[in-house]
C-alpha cells in the first residue's frame, strides 16, 4: 500500500481509506464507490446485451434483462479487478481515480469485486444454457486477464475485445435469436481492439512498472499506431455491408457512415500527435463511438 496513503489527514483531506484512520466525507466515499466500476462502460454493457438479444425478437424478455444485469454485474466486477491490479500503474498514469485517490480502500474494493462477480454469476446461471457457461468464460477470462494476460502483448487486447462482442452474443442466447447478433459482435471486437490498443498508447508512463510489457513498449509506438489504423480501416470497410447486402437499411448506413467519419478523425489526430492529452481525448472520443454504432442497429430496426 502506498505510505502516503497513510500519512494524518489535513482537516479537508478525504484522501484516508474508509476504517483506517479518519472516514472521508461520505458524499465522496460514496461517488467513489458508484466510480470505480465504471458505471458508463457498465451501461454501454447492459445495452449491448439487450441489444444483442433484442435484435432477433423485438422485444424485452425477463431472461434477456436478466442477462443484461449479470453481463453489468461481471463489467463492473472486472472493473474494480482492473483497478486494484493495476494500482501501480494507475498512480502514474491515473491517480484521480478512488483507488489510487485513496477515496475507495482495497480491502472495499476486493468486498466489491467479489460480489459483483459472484452476483453476475448467480444471475448467469439461472439462464437456460449456454447462458451460464458464457458467463463463467468470461469471469474466468476477466480474471485471467487482470492477473496475467494484460502483460502479454496482443493477446491481452484481444480477450478484451473477445468479451465486449460476446456481450452481443451473450443477449443473442438469452433471448434464443442468436444470429441477429453477430453483426454488432463482429464491429464491437474490432472497436475494442483498436481502442484498447491505443489505450496501452496513452498508459505507456505507468506500464513501465509492469513485469511484462504491451504492444507500444514490446514491438513500439508506431507498430501500434499501424496496428490501429489496421483494425479501424478493416473496421470502416465492413461496417456499410449489412447495409448494402439489405440486412439493415438507410438509417443503418448513415448513422455507420457517421461512425465512420469519427474514426476518420481518431486516425487523423492519432497521426498527428500522439500526447497523453490527446489520447485521452481520443479514448473519450471513441467511447462516444460505441454508443453510435449501439444506436445504429437500434434505430434501424424501430
Amino acid at each position: 500500500m502506498n505510505q502516503d496513503l497513510n500519512k494524518p489527514s489535513k482537516p479537508n483531506d478525504v484522501s484516508e481509506h474508509l476504517g483506517e484512520g479518519e472516514s472521508p466525507q461520505v458524499l465522496q466515499y460514496l461517488i467513489g464507490l458508484i466510480q470505480i466500476p465504471r458505471p458508463i462502460n457498465c451501461a454501454i454493457t447492459f445495452f449491448s446485451v439487450l441489444l444483442g438479444g433484442w435484435l432477433g425478437t423485438l422485444t424485452l424478455s425477463n431472461s434477456l434483462l436478466l442477462a443484461a444485469i449479470s453481463a453489468t454485474l461481471i463489467t463492473g466486477g472486472g472493473n474494480v479487478l482492473n483497478d486494484l491490479c493495476g494500482l501501480q500503474e494507475d498512480r502514474i498514469n491515473k491517480p484521480q481515480r478512488p483507488l489510487p485517490a485513496g477515496i475507495v480502500s482495497s480491502t472495499m474494493a476486493i468486498i466489491l469485486t467479489f460480489f459483483l462477480l459472484l452476483g453476475g454469476l448467480i444471475l448467469g446461471f439461472l439462464l437456460p444454457s449456454p447462458a451460464p457457461w458464457i458467463v463463467l468464460v468470461a469471469v474466468i477470462a476477466l480474471i485471467g486477464y487482470n492477473f496475467w494476460l494484460k502483460r502479454v502483448p496482443l493477446l491481452g487486447n484481444l480477450v478484451v475485445s473477445a468479451l465486449g462482442g460476446l456481450a452481443f452474443v451473450y443477449g443473442g442466447f438469452a433471448a434464443h435469436a442468436y444470429p441477429p447478433s453477430r453483426w454488432p459482435a463482429l464491429f464491437a471486437v474490432l472497436f475494442h481492439l483498436g481502442r484498447e490498443i491505443l489505450k496501452d498508447l496513452e498508459d505507456i508512463p505507468g506500464d513501465q512498472v509492469l513485469m511484462g510489457s504491451t504492444i507500444p513498449l514490446s514491438w513500439g509506438k508506431s507498430t501500434a499506431r499501424i496496428l490501429i489504423t489496421g483494425i479501424y480501416a478493416t473496421l470502416m470497410i465492413l461496417t456499410p455491408l449489412p447495409a448494402l447486402i439489405d440486412i439493415y437499411g438507410n438509417i443503418y448506413f448513415a448513422l455507420a457512415c457517421l461512425l465512420n467519419l469519427l474514426l476518420i478523425y481518431v486516425l487523423i489526430r492519432l497521426r498527428q500527435a500522439s500526447t497523453p492529452k490527446i489520447l485521452r481525448h481520443l479514448n473519450h472520443t471513441l467511447k462516444g463511438g460505441m454508443i453510435l454504432g449501439l444506436l445504429a442497429f437500434f434505430f434501424d430496426r424501430l
